[in-house]
């Protein structure tokens, strides 16, 4: 049985000036050690630091999330996970992580917020590979539409951020010891005890069983309310950023996380994004979304100052500038070929047939149109053909009503 080892109190480790990760570290919670022994760090993002976490009491594992101190104060995080907590049970919710516990606790940089949700084994990134992996995009799209119900842009939406849960059984794990050598051979004294990398809990992704294992969306410290919170500006991956963030002077709005959504459903469903850039500019995006999507509405096309080093006026690339080694356009349908049909080919699985393909790109197309006014809903995304012929009875086999 695979068990977790305690972490000691003064098993401290002090990050380096300026590191994006949180201060905070297993030494540094003290009042809260009566209620969580802290086993392994999960990860990091930009404002915080995940840590798995025995919670004593109830003799479970949880996450706790300590964001840094100069973001702690107006983080929305755990607020809106209380609100949604609060929140009528739809299609969709369960994927919206628990508010388990939340506390503040002191250390060198100031006070840090801690958030305590349910831990996660690996993002989608990780585990996107598995031959189950297609049955996330509607579990994906049920929850963006309960967030778009309950007025709420997740605003950060890429396979980071979703996380497929610990199967129940972890909590019955000890943390007595577990840490060991690939060979076998006992740790060394010579192992550091003041740096902590992210725990690899190993599990190759064609071993998840998706009948087990649950996503769960995590970061919400991005998301907002477009009814109450005017934003203009998008912080999440630039090659996930819609359009209307560089060239519109109106706020966001819920269309700005149906892009988002449909370029996460792309990569989910194969082996590269639907946009690609060694150096993600804010041109260079803007260059791959013309080259798959077509001509900028003419508002925008005017005010698009670099357009001609990569297209002519009536948006044609320029032969000499492609980016594709035989100086060809690379359409949606060749790029649908090369990023889907053939890395499932490859990996032993069924192609999309011609019906699924065709109700599958209606649904991306209609998510990516560039006026985000005339983009698809998420209630309209949930109802597309593609989910009513694929997406809900893949679910239904598996018990999700």
């Amino acid at each position: 049985m695979s068990t977790f080892p305690p972490l000691r109190t003064d098993e401290m480790s002090r990050e380096t000036e300026g590191s994006s990760e949180s201060s905070i570290t297993p030494g540094k919670i003290q009042y809260k050690l009566i209620e969580y022994q802290l086993v392994d760090k999960l990860g990091y993002g930009g404002y915080s630091t995940i840590w798995l976490a025995r919670e004593l009491r109830r003799a479970r594992y949880v996450a706790v999330k300590p964001v840094t101190a100069d973001t702690s104060a107006y983080t929305p995080g755990a607020g809106l996970l209380y609100s949604l907590g609060d929140s009528p049970v739809r299609l969709g919710k369960e994927i919206i992580p628990p508010l388990i516990d939340e506390f503040w606790v002191a250390g060198p940089n100031g006070k840090h917020k801690c958030i305590v949700t349910p831990p996660a084994w690996m993002g989608l990134f990780d585990a996107k590979e598995a031959s189950t992996f297609g049955l996330f995009r509607p579990k994906l799209i049920r929850g963006a539409a309960f967030l778009h119900s309950e007025s709420i842009v997740h605003s950060d939406l890429h396979l980071g951020n979703i996380l497929v849960q610990f199967p129940d059984a972890i909590d019955r794990l000890s943390t007595v010891r577990g840490h060991i050598r690939r060979d076998g051979k006992p740790l060394s004294n010579g192992v550091s005890a003041h740096v902590f990398i992210p725990g690899w809990f190993g599990v190759p992704s064609d071993d998840l069983v998706f009948g087990e294992e649950k996503i769960i969306l995590s970061d919400f410290g991005e998301s907002f309310n477009p009814h109450k919170t005017p934003r203009f500006s998008s912080k999440t991956l630039p090659l996930l950023q819609p359009p209307e963030a560089i060239f519109s002077d109106e706020p966001l709005s819920f269309a700005s996380g149906i892009w988002t959504l449909a370029c996460t459903i792309w990569e989910i469903s194969g082996q590269r994004p639907l946009f690609e850039a060694s150096w993600p500019t804010a041109d260079r995006v803007t260059a791959e979304q013309v080259e798959v999507l077509g001509i900028l509405p003419p508002e925008w096309w005017g005010k698009w100052s670099r357009r001609l080093e990569w297209f002519n006026e009536k948006g044609e690339l320029r032969p000499e500038t492609s980016r594709s080694h035989d100086s060809i356009r690379r359409t949606w349908d060749q790029r649908f070929g090369y990023c889907i049909q053939q890395p499932r080919a490859e990996a032993g699985l069924e192609k999309m047939t011609e019906k699924e393909k065709s109700a599958f790109e209606d649904m991306l197309r209609s998510m990516l149109t560039f006026r985000p006014e005339e983009r698809a809903t998420a209630q309209e995304v949930l109802h597309s053909d593609w989910m009513k012929g694929w997406g809900e009875p893949a679910l239904e086999e598996l018990g999700y009503v």
